[in-house]
């Protein structure tokens, strides 16, 4: 694979010479990202020669380094380092580094001054440094400057910039599937290219332990492989064996790497839950003594550490001893999340634990757990961060949240004066859909686009000025269940780490979509300069249908969320040349497949987007609806049912409607009386995601809408499946004439035993209700 930086300098070689100087589809000034606080167009050009110079003042190990790294992004220029002491004349043709204590600007921030005679960066510190070049090779022309080209022109400006949150972060999960430490950091490469300070490293997890511990040699003999992996949502096994760590030397290797570009590592070791990986190395440590495999299923398993064994923090601490010894950061990570207390309720030892302490409960009993980790780890001049699960039971004194399950958690815990870092699944999972588009990879579902994820507002409103300034910022979180390679995770990743990226750095006020979208068209050539499989969905036309009920015609309604382009569409197979200018939704008579694909400035930056749009007896008729669907999952009302968009992508967004712990139940008119032959209903089946099939459908007839007779003929004995876990429900053959159909789809009300959510409110969701619709 090839690294994105060698020594840093071909990243930044690839930076002078890859972005454009304007915007492609608004008119910018420029083409950073994130945003300064502060830009000034000047005068002239500065030309950068082989008679550039690079001055540092003061003299400093930290500013030689950052001067080091800027002449290695030249190659091909000279550009000679030398000193100059505080106070003394700068020299013309020269860029300028400087550290200066008396800036504004924060740790963080800098000043960068481009004027003809030559180019001056101030910071406080040499992170400042660092970061402002950042945003100078964003102002390099672009690639019609070759590499040999002997003068290069900047353009005159000023800036001062600095960020608006202290933590900016990304997160990767290396133990479901595991990564090479070449991608690691290419992945550091390219956070710290777009100034993202803190990547938080997940190490450890049912399915796989990554981190040598020398003290337990088992964890990676044993606890780094696991026999199989799943297909799938859990619906079968590949049989090959899987697994792998990093060394300490490794990860020592990363932690130095990520530290030069100014990219704090923060470990997490997972406890109590998410643990079966250790287990199955050391089963003692566990309620039952096991035994154990290393988990080969996706999900939450019930086995955790015994809170009641003494052993178990001992191996806690020793294990955390040595990782402390490894990263540096402040931070430890020690999860929290996820940890079912079935065991600890039936385990002797816990519940002795509990009578002992005082303990109510088993949330009390994690409290306790987490507290004691975190007396340990504040004993050793380390803070713990957990998810927001550890507030459950009573918050341990230090530990700052991370808000995933919503910003509830995070509100709750700025409440209680706890810093917080917010990484809500909507829409900082980056493991979730980011289009609706058919062929996205499979996902483990949600639906978070690009758009989604710049107007994302870190600080709910609900929170004082007070509160507010405990939100520390924000982290985008890639969870790899299904996501089994690294030309994967960057495409799940990039470009919505990027708008994350100003989301963290740019002040609220400062921050515009369409400004954003014209600026980032402009990276995208960067991105696969580096080989970044970045993706380019954000750039694809949503196609969606308008139901005129009256006339039951259906209007074909062309969008996309990037501004400043053509939408071009046609009609039927994928090849037809013929495009069109989409100007106004128009109208489709029959089943149609339609394809669209949008322009900007005669480029084509995303894929042609395809949709077969339906029609069938009850098309564009809205159903009665005798039950209601939840807001969370509204589609677009009670109409998705019968607008002609099949779910495809297997998202749970736009096109599914979904119920919560009740039955689905609602009446078709169809305005006359028809012959009814077939009724089709699309389900989705993901119990990852607590969605599950009905236990039964009933399907109605009637002609005046009092009196209904049950359809008869062929039901299905085995619900065929139309794409992955995506399920259709026909009855067929039922030959009666009838005006209303009334369809119940039976909801089995709770979770089932065994399942993460037993005993809470199971989902039910339906796609599109078909009548007389050809089957195959």
């Amino acid at each position: 694979m090839k690294r994105i930086f060698s020594g840093f300098c071909a990243a930044l070689l690839a930076l002078v010479f890859i972005i454009p100087s304007a915007g492609n589809c608004q008119k910018t000034v420029n083409n950073i990202i994130p945003k300064p606080v502060s830009y000034k167009p000047g005068k002239g050009n500065f030309i950068l020669s082989n008679e550039t110079r690079i001055v540092l003042s003061p003299s400093s190990k930290e500013l030689a380094k950052v001067g080091a790294m800027l002449r290695e992004a030249f190659p091909d220029f000279s550009l000679n380092i030398s000193d100059i002491g505080q106070g003394d004349r700068i020299p013309e043709n020269s860029i300028f580094l400087s550290l200066n204590s008396a800036l504004n600007t924060g740790s963080e921030g800098y000043k960068l001054e481009i004027t003809e005679d030559g180019i001056k960066l101030e910071a406080v510190t040499g992170k400042g440094v660092f970061y402002g070049l950042q945003t100078l090779f964003q102002l390099l022309p672009s690639s019609k400057y070759r590499y040999d080209n002997p003068e290069i022109k900047i353009k005159s400006c000023y800036i001062t910039d600095y960020p608006r949150f202290s933590y900016r972060g990304m997160h990767l999960d290396v133990c479901r599937h595991m990564f090479p430490v070449d991608f690691i950091k290419k992945y550091i490469d390219l956070l710290s290219m777009y100034k993202i300070n803190n990547f938080h490293w997940h190490l450890t997890e049912d399915q796989g332990w990554r981190i040598e511990i020398r003290k337990y040699p088992l964890l990676t003999e044993v606890g780094a492989y696991r026999a199989s992996t799943p297909i799938g949502r859990n619906t079968g096994d590949d049989h090959q064996h899987y697994g792998g760590f990093y060394t300490q030397e490794e990860a020592r290797d990363i932690v130095r790497y990520a530290a030069e570009r100014y990219v704090n590592v923060i470990p997490e070791i997972e406890m109590p839950g998410h643990a079966l990986a250790a287990l199955a190395a050391y089963p003692n440590l566990s309620c039952t003594g096991g035994p154990f495999e290393v988990w080969t299923k996706w999900g939450v398993t019930e086995d955790i550490y015994c809170a009641g064994n003494e052993q178990v923090f001992s191996f806690l601490e020793d294990v955390l001893t040595e990782v402390m010894e490894i990263f540096p950061s402040t931070y430890i990570h020690i999860g929290g999340d996820e940890a079912p207390k079935t065991r600890w309720d039936n385990c002797r030892l816990c519940q002795e634990r509990m009578q002992k302490e005082g303990l109510k409960d088993a949330h009390e009993l994690q409290n306790y757990f987490i507290t004691r980790i975190e007396k340990f780890l504040n004993a050793n001049g380390r803070q713990i961060i957990g998810w927001d699960e550890i507030l459950e039971g009573g918050l341990a004194p230090g530990a700052t949240v991370m808000s995933w399950r919503g910003t509830e958690g995070g509100i709750q815990a700025a409440g209680m004066k706890h810093d917080v870092i917010m990484t809500p699944g909507k829409p900082c999972y980056f493991d979730h859909y980011q289009s609706q588009a058919a062929n996205e990879p499979l996902a483990i579902g949600g639906l978070n686009t690009l758009r989604d994820v710049y107007l994302y507002e870190p600080v709910p409103e609900i929170l004082t000025k007070e509160e507010a300034g405990y939100i520390l910022g924000s982290q985008g979180n890639v969870w790899t269940e299904y996501i089994p390679s690294a030309s994967h995770v960057e495409y799940m990743v990039f470009p919505r780490a990027i708008a994350l990226a100003e989301v963290n750095w740019s002040s609220k006020e400062n921050r515009n979509w369409e400004d954003f979208a014209a600026r980032l068209s402009a990276h995208m050539p960067l991105l696969a300069e580096k080989e970044v499989n970045y993706s380019k969905s954000a750039c694809n036309v949503d196609i969606s249908t308008l139901c005129d009920e009256p006339s039951g015609s259906i209007r074909v309604t062309l969008s996309s969320g990037m501004p400043g382009g053509t939408i071009l569409y046609n009609t039927g197979s994928e090849t037809n040349t013929s495009w069109k200018r989409y100007k106004k939704p128009f109208t489709i008579k029959e089943t149609t497949k339609v394809n669209a694909i949008l322009r900007i400035n005669k480029e084509f930056p995303g894929n042609t987007t395809s949709r077969t749009i339906i029609v069938h007896d009850a098309s564009g008729i809205k159903p009665e609806l005798l039950t209601r669907y939840s807001e969370s999952y509204s589609a677009c009302g009670s109409g998705s049912l019968t607008d002609g968009c099949r779910a495809h992508a297997l998202s749970l967004g736009k096109d599914w409607l979904g119920f919560s712990g009740i039955n689905a139940e609602f009446v078709l008119d169809l305005k006359e009386i028809k012959e009814i032959k077939n009724v089709n209903i699309g389900f989705l089946y993901n119990p990852a995601n607590w969605i599950f099939l009905p236990t039964g459908v009933e399907i109605g007839l009637s002609v005046d809408g009092i009196t209904y007779l049950p359809a008869g003929g062929i039901r299905p004995d085995l619900l065929t499946v139309r794409e992955p876990v995506a399920i259709d429900y026909s009855q067929v053959a039922i030959d009666a004439k009838a005006r209303f159909i009334r369809i119940k789809a039976i909801n089995r009300g709770k979770c089932p035993d065994g399942h993460p959510g037993a005993g809470q409110d199971a989902w039910l969701f339906l796609d599109e209700v078909m009548v007389n619709y050809p089957l195959d």
